[in-house]
């Protein structure tokens, strides 16, 4: 975690996935040189068992997007093109974003289609 509080854009973002996409979690950090960033995760759970980890990283401007390759514990704070997680589809995505709504449209679609449906219940 950062110690810098989230952005203006960050906390857009986030509300409205979280508005579009109940359960999932937001974590805040920040590279070396000094670039914000954060990842929502969502945790893909069915009949108590854990599925998978999904998570969106969102600078700005990119999101990527993937499966968690340690349900967030190595690799939390590490971005995830930096992980090896797949970020291309079906199962990652990758996309310039040109406003905070498109941003978490494009993250809620992907988290449901990666859950086949279940993270919008």
């Amino acid at each position: 975690m950062r110690d810098a509080a989230p952005t203006p854009d960050e906390v857009a973002f986030f509300k409205r996935l979280a508005e579009l996409i109940p359960g999932a979690q937001d974590w805040y950090h920040a590279d070396a040189d000094g670039s914000l960033w954060m990842t929502v995760s969502y945790d893909d759970i069915v009949d108590g068992q854990m599925l998978a980890t999904w998570r969106v990283d969102f600078d700005g401007t990119e999101l990527v997007a993937g499966r968690s390759p340690a349900y967030l514990n190595w690799d939390d704070g590490i971005r995830g093109r930096e992980t090896g997680m797949s970020i291309g589809p079906p199962s990652g995505l990758i996309a310039e974003v040109d406003s905070i709504e498109q941003a978490a449209r494009e993250a809620a679609t992907w988290l449901d289609l990666v859950t086949d449906g279940r993270a919008s219940q």
